[in-house]
């Protein structure tokens, strides 16, 4: 559940689910409602080319073989692909990512959300982490995308082309470092089951229209 003791003239809705559950697949839903959706996973993305001091951070931690690197020998980004292997190889490499990036993509939400006063009864703030790097508690509501396991093993084998022999070892890598299922849909307000997706579409129309806009209102 989400700390609303600052509560703004909008709710803010953290959107999450385990790796491959189809959450950008749900933002997008919740875009094309007019709901104004902050990407956490594309801005961090953002900050490894924009941020002098997490890039530098990160090839002293993980090695400069991460790094793209221009025709004077300046880093000019990350290549994730090579971060990711790495960093889930590492003992303590994930969690030294998002201790770095995270305090980042905090500021840059904050930013988003400011320009947005007023404009909007509600935002969604799509997160892969939201609970375990403890941007839910800036959150009025959670919402989860649950699927089941099967399924989000096929849409990340389908991501990376196939390649089972590396990609299944980066994957259960990538799932061990976040929380469970179950944990995250205790924590959870709402869930929205992706198994299917015909029936995605009415879950989100329902949540939009049924709870989180009443929700809205109310708090006004």
């Amino acid at each position: 559940m989400c700390d609303t003791e600052n509560v703004k003239d909008f709710l803010i809705v953290g959107l999450t689910g385990g790796i491959g559950s189809g959450k950008s697949t749900v933002a997008r839903v919740f875009e094309a409602l007019g709901v104004p959706c902050f990407d956490s996973d594309k801005v961090a993305h953002s900050i490894y080319a924009e941020n002098k001091y997490v890039r530098q951070s990160i090839i002293e931690r993980f090695g400069g073989g991460v790094a793209v690197w221009d025709k004077n020998g300046e880093s000019i980004d990350i290549e994730r692909k090579k971060l990711g292997k790495i960093a889930f190889s590492q003992k303590g490499g994930i969690a030294y990512l998002n201790r770095l990036v995270h305090p980042e993509v905090k500021k840059s939400f904050e930013v988003w959300t400011k320009a947005l006063a007023g404009n909007t009864p509600y935002v969604i703030r799509e997160a892969a982490i939201l609970f375990e790097s403890g941007a839910s508690k800036d959150c009025d509501l959670v919402i989860t995308v649950s699927t089941c396991k099967s399924q989000r093993l096929e849409r990340l084998l389908k991501r990376d082309n196939g390649n089972t022999s590396v990609s299944l070892q980066i994957i259960e890598a990538k799932i061990k470092a976040q929380i469970s299922e179950e944990e995250r849909l205790r924590m959870s307000d709402y869930v929205i089951f992706n198994n299917d997706k015909d029936e995605v579409l009415p879950q989100i129309e329902k949540l939009h229209y049924l709870h989180i806009l009443n929700r809205a209102h109310a708090v006004k």
